[in-house]
């Protein structure tokens, strides 16, 4: 009677494990063909934020400007760099956040490209992770450098304040609710390694 109850416990966890195992491998599947998704959408994001960097919001000066052509007071504004770079410190300070982001934005982008043509397998979890870490990293700091962007550029509309406000309340809640699937997909992971455990501990 034990030894059939035990069969039985068995047989279950078993099938639990053989289909959540399954289910897991499928996703390592995904990863591996989504590779050239991974790379077009890294591509993209540095092109963009490569390009954002060297043509700023407001353009650049075109020559080396003084106070009589618009430039701050006991300031010379050298040609090609930034006009906003040169405004007041409020802009400055949005200018320097923008500039950050898009930095971050760019090298997160560069090492998902760098770790896709290593050739390194999808398969492997801590390859996995690192994937969507530093794409997470790179898509929100291109959010964030956009929204910077629209209050420097339409600084004077009121409009803009409550724009940003919903924008970041969007992106928030989306952040909070990847979070939230991450943390259950691992979970999930616990829960597997649970399983074997039991099917070790079982078998004996």
């Amino acid at each position: 009677m034990e030894e059939q109850k035990k069969n039985k416990m068995e047989g279950r966890i078993s099938s639990w494990h053989r289909k959540l195992t399954r289910y897991q491998n499928y996703q390592s599947d995904w990863m591996e063909q989504m590779r050239g998704t991974l790379m077009l959408v890294s591509t993209v994001i540095a092109t963009m934020s490569f390009q954002v960097a060297i043509n700023p919001p407001g353009g650049v000066w075109q020559s080396d400007s003084n106070t009589r052509m618009g430039c701050v007071p006991n300031t010379t504004c050298k040609a090609g760099t930034s006009v906003i770079a040169f405004g007041s410190s409020d802009q400055k300070l949005n200018y320097e956040i923008f500039i950050t982001l898009c930095t971050i934005s760019f090298s997160a982008s560069l090492t998902i490209i760098l770790l896709l043509i290593c050739g390194f397998p999808l398969s492997n979890r801590l390859v996995m992770w690192m994937l969507m870490i530093y794409m997470c990293i790179s898509v929100y700091c291109t959010v964030g450098a956009y929204a910077i962007s629209i209050g420097m550029v339409l600084n004077k509309l009121d409009l803009v304040p409550l724009f940003i406000r919903y924008y970041a309340v969007y992106w928030a809640g989306l952040f909070v609710l990847l979070c939230l699937i991450l943390f259950l997909r691992f979970l999930f992971y616990l829960f597997i390694k649970f399983l074997e455990l039991c099917l070790k501990c079982v078998s004996k």
